[in-house]
């Protein structure tokens, strides 16, 4: 599976190259523009609002799956739990900076 996600800016993570000329790219986009991420509330709330997308993007309905499926979807969650909490803290960085 290959996907790009979106916090407002674009970031594109990779899993298998075989299975990447296969499919197109999936695009998990979260909207975070309405939370203040300059404070702890704000940046609690936007980590709950990944963990929420994350989870409906990859799959976490893994008890049926073989061995490879539950290990393709756990590198799902955790590459796109990542790119993500990278961009939040670069967006965090930028809204303390613009304060």
């Amino acid at each position: 599976m290959k996907y790009a996600m979106m916090i407002g800016l674009f970031a594109a993570a990779t899993l298998s190259p075989a299975v990447l000329a296969a499919e197109p790219p999936a695009t998990l986009h979260i909207g975070l523009d309405d939370i203040d991420l300059t404070t702890p509330r704000g940046v609690a709330a936007a980590q709950r609002r990944i963990d929420r997308a994350v989870g409906a993007f990859c799959r976490n309905d893994v008890e049926h799956l073989s061995h490879a499926g539950r290990r393709a979807a756990r590198q799902c969650r955790e590459a796109a739990r990542g790119d993500a909490l990278a961009q939040l803290d670069d967006r965090r960085l930028r809204q303390l900076a613009a304060r």
